[in-house]
């Protein structure tokens, strides 16, 4: 996802009406995929992709400020947006969909052909060993684009890394959305700051892989100031239903999340990925709000080294400081095992404040220590039938990778049953 590409010129506006002009514009529009319609406007150019052509080529025409309007169909593609700013709108989400073919396996994923998007990932992304072209493309991405980011009223479908992201954006907003079946995420943001990921369904889909249903269903990570709004979601069957990581500034309210093993998970490691693996970002200064977390109880395999085994979580907040939950439904979270699976490890139940060291050997060159979750306030919030408790708080455990709380754990005006220490629910 990462690049060294350059960025395009900026194109001046048009001068004096000339032949020169006119002759241009001629050449623009013969260059368009066939029947693509353009309308002139203030503010850019709108470029309408019909049923059968195709999204990257418009993409490709376009400059930074245009629309690409995509009609109602099935677009099987990985569209590349590299260096560009756009607002790509579709008939609707069920209507519009970019999909990818079908495959069961990382080992049987299609060829694709590399580009600015996908060779740089391939470069740097470490997360898959070995990394391949194909399990990095993504329905709709967007590579540093140089201006606001606006993507609407569509669905993508079964891509082996996300549906909708976007790396180094300052603004990007992602509405009215669906997604299906991707392997890593959803919707995901990533380097970026002004950030809104708003109304989107997004759905995990189980592979044939161990107890594996993509990452995350909305995810945001490595970004200082993001200034985020992740609002109104529905996020079911997904390792994570809403995975805020290494990034600070923003408020994640009234989704819902269910069905997934970590409803929302809110979470620092002081590790930023590439492109600078040093880089440092300490993740808070959040607000948790309103949302409803129910029945998270799928079963995962999780951590960098893939020792973590997750269920039965509506709400994490780990390493982090300055977060504030308040106002939140979370109800029927239950670690379920599966019979040939190991025994969870994550503290399971309602919400869990965790302090935990990452494993020996499995930070980045030069990351820092995350420290302690510390200053989070917990203010009026509605538990119910979590199990084995409502609320559970980090406390340091010899011989793990537990750690105790900082300074500034607040817990006020809940409605909750057990917890761990007991004291926070009154016994």
């Amino acid at each position: 996802m990462r690049t060294t590409s350059k960025a395009r010129k900026v194109r001046g506006p048009w001068g004096a009406r000339s032949r020169a002009v006119v002759v241009a514009a001629g050449l623009m529009l013969a260059a368009l995929p066939a029947g693509a319609a353009v309308a002139g406007g203030h503010g850019g150019t709108t470029l309408t992709v019909h049923r059968g052509q195709s999204i990257q080529a418009a993409v490709d025409q376009a400059r930074s400020g245009d629309t690409i309007k995509i009609e109602a169909g099935n677009y099987r593609e990985a569209v590349c947006v590299d260096h560009k700013g756009l607002t790509i709108v579709g008939a609707g989400a069920g209507k519009t969909t970019i999909s990818w073919p079908k495959w069961q396996t990382i080992t049987d994923l299609p060829a694709v052909q590399p580009n600015a998007c996908w060779t740089a990932q391939e470069d740097a992304d470490a997360e898959d060993d070995p990394t391949t072209l194909a399990d990095n493309v993504f329905g709709l991405f967007f590579l540093y684009p140089d201006s606001p980011v606006t993507v609407s009223g569509l669905t993508t479908k079964n891509h082996p890394a996300s549906g909708i992201g976007a790396w180094g954006a300052n603004g990007y907003a992602v509405h009215d959305t669906a997604g299906i079946g991707h392997e890593r995420y959803g919707v995901m943001a990533a380097a970026s700051k002004n950030i809104s990921i708003t109304n989107n369904h997004e759905k995990g889909v189980t592979r044939p892989a161990p107890v594996y249903a993509g990452t995350g269903g909305v995810g945001l990570a490595d970004s200082d100031a993001a200034a985020a709004d992740i609002s109104g979601n529905h996020v079911e069957g997904y390792n994570l239903g809403v995975f805020v990581r290494e990034s600070r500034g923003g408020k994640i309210t009234g989704n819902t999340v269910t069905g997934n093993c970590v409803g929302i998970l809110f979470f620092d490691d002081s590790a930023t990925e590439i492109p600078d693996t040093t880089g440092h970002v300490e993740g808070g200064a959040f607000t948790i709000r309103d949302n409803t977390s129910v029945a998270n109880n799928r079963y995962c395999i999780a951590g960098r080294d893939g020792s973590q085994r997750v269920s039965g979580v509506g709400m994490s907040i780990t390493n982090a400081d300055h977060v504030k939950v308040v106002g939140n439904t979370i109800t029927g979270n239950h670690p379920v095992v599966p019979e040939d699976q190991d025994p969870i490890n994550y503290p399971a139940g309602g919400l869990s404040l965790v302090s935990f060291a990452p494993p020996p050997g499995t930070s980045p060159p030069g990351a820092e220590d995350p420290g302690l979750v510390e200053h989070i306030k917990v203010v009026g919030n509605h538990f119910g039938d979590n199990q084995p408790v409502d609320i559970w708080v980090t406390r340091p455990i010899p011989g793990t990778l537990l750690l105790g709380t900082g300074p500034g754990i607040v817990f006020r005006d809940n409605q909750c049953t057990t917890s761990d220490p007991a004291d926070i629910c009154g016994g």
